[in-house]
């Protein structure tokens, strides 16, 4: 009875196998008698009509058996990679354009060509700028592949060339695709507003497309707005699951929204998916480094500085790494072995701007030699030009260091940006006048910072030196007797107020 019940059970196990492998050699059967009795037009015929009637699984099989049919052109290929890109079937749309240019010429080549290198360069594929450069051989004024060359082109720095290519890849009738490929070109000229502009004619145009959806939420990253970059990103992964780019943009993303341990995922399967992508490598180090320093903000500073180590062991060639080792020595006040790493950090690197700047601060803030502190300030503001922050340090060094003019002339470029809200930038500008005697000039800005800052005493003292230098006795008393009150024991300011308390002028 034993032996019975356990021959059914295996016949009862091995149906269903036999079933699947008998289903599946039915259809191989019927597969091979379509492509061997059905031409090429005949099949593009039948996709059409699977089409119409709303089955696109049908038309994609209709079609790949088209390609390798009796009368298969590259214009059937073309259009199986396209409609398969549509499709999020990112990798088998990529070979498909392959094919296709490996049977046209011409303009179609270079459309073919052109097509793939923009979905190369979204799968993180160091092949696109190779293939963005045949299509251009292929075709030079084709829309395709100007779009694809300013993708070249942004991505190798050449941004103003990118911007002027991808504008005639739109006046010359490129759509949705060429306005993605003005935002990329826009954004990285840094044209940020352009470049949001131009990613949503381009949503708006075609909702599908998934260039402009990352390019977008790259846009609204940067520009302070992560939150809203989230469900775009969600959305274009969950219809290209292939999309390199989106992987590595969502995990910007959650490190803005400071969820460093959700991006390591994303930048782990993006490194992953793109072997040779060196961005996506350099991602996964970013977000571990960002993952450490997550803890040294909730007060573990030990544990951020054991995993930095680490990771410094592991990747002693990263100024990344070095920069956020040194941070979490700052955290304990280790000034001297954060100048190590950050000078370790710029000797690896010297365009890193954040670490020029931590370099220069450490100096500045910590070390008090502000001499030392201007050459990395300087090279930081230079880098990032317009950044309030690298120059308002400057300016400060700069002044401690003597170079008054020199001084004047950075803070009074960095007071002026827009929206400027430092009361340190100010300070220093008031400071470097008192120095120069330039006591009328002192005032105004003294007396912004002091709005900014009320209860810090050294912008009043300075303020009260400003009034001294303008023999003002009674803005002298104001200044230097809130800077006293406040707490200020400088004793040559004390004593001169006591004097002019007492009736003593000016002199």
């Amino acid at each position: 009875m034993k032996r019975w019940a356990c021959l059914l059970t295996m016949v009862l196990l091995t149906a269903p196998t036999a079933a699947v492998e008998e289903q599946e050699q039915k259809q191989e059967q019927e597969q091979e008698y379509v492509v061997q009795h059905f031409t090429a037009a005949e099949l593009v015929a039948r996709a059409d009509k699977k089409l119409a009637a709303g089955d696109a699984d049908g038309a994609v099989e209709a079609l790949h058996r088209a390609v390798t049919a009796e009368g298969a052109t590259g214009e059937i290929a073309l259009r199986l990679a396209v409609l398969r890109e549509g499709r999020g079937e990112l990798d088998m749309a990529i070979d498909a354009y392959g094919t296709a240019a490996g049977m046209l010429e011409g303009a179609s080549k270079g459309e073919a060509l052109g097509r793939m290198a923009v979905l190369q360069d979204t799968r993180g594929m160091t092949e696109a700028a190779s293939s963005a450069e045949a299509a251009m051989a292929a075709d030079p004024e084709g829309v395709w592949p100007m779009i694809a060359t300013s993708y070249s082109q942004a991505e190798s720095g050449q941004a103003a060339e990118a911007v002027t290519l991808a504008r005639k890849a739109v006046d010359a009738g490129g759509g949705p695709s060429a306005q993605a490929a003005l935002g990329n070109a826009l954004q990285a000229s840094g044209d940020t507003a352009a470049a949001e502009a131009a990613y949503r004619t381009a949503i708006a145009a075609d909702e599908s497309q998934i260039g402009p959806a990352i390019g977008l939420a790259s846009v609204l990253r940067a520009s302070g707005r992560a939150a809203d970059a989230e469900p775009l990103l969600i959305q274009v992964l969950e219809a290209s699951p292939g999309a390199v780019e989106a992987y590595k943009e969502m995990a910007r993303v959650k490190l803005a929204l400071d969820r460093a341990d959700e991006a390591l995922g994303d930048a782990s399967i993006a490194a992953a998916m793109a072997e040779n992508d060196l961005d996506a490598q350099a991602l996964v180090l970013e977000v571990k480094v960002a993952r450490a320093l997550q803890a040294l903000r909730e007060g573990n500073s030990a544990l951020a500085e054991q995993d930095l180590t680490q990771l410094r062991e592991e990747n002693p060639e990263s100024a990344e790494v070095r920069l956020g080792l040194a941070r979490a020595q700052l955290g304990r006040r280790d000034a001297d072995a954060a100048i190590v790493e950050l000078t370790q950090a710029v000797a690896l690197n010297p365009e890193y701007a954040d670490a020029q700047y931590e370099l220069g601060r450490v100096q500045l803030k910590m070390k008090s030699d502000p001499a030392a502190a201007v050459p990395p300030l300087e090279k930081a503001a230079a880098l990032e030009a317009g950044n309030a922050v690298y120059m308002t340090a400057l300016g400060t060094a700069l002044v401690g260091a003597q170079q008054l003019d020199r001084a004047v002339e950075v803070l009074t470029e960095a007071t002026a940006l827009p929206d400027y809200e430092s009361a340190e930038g100010f300070f220093s500008l008031g400071q470097a006048y008192v120095n120069l005697k330039s006591y009328k000039d002192a005032v105004p800005v003294l007396e912004r910072a002091s709005t900014m800052a009320p209860d810090a005493a050294p912008i009043w003292a300075t303020l009260g030196w400003a009034y001294f230098g303008l023999k003002d006795a009674d803005g002298f008393k104001s200044a230097a007797g809130k800077a006293r009150s406040l707490g200020y024991k400088e004793p040559t300011l004390l004593k001169y107020l006591g004097r002019v308390e007492a009736g003593e002028a000016i002199k």
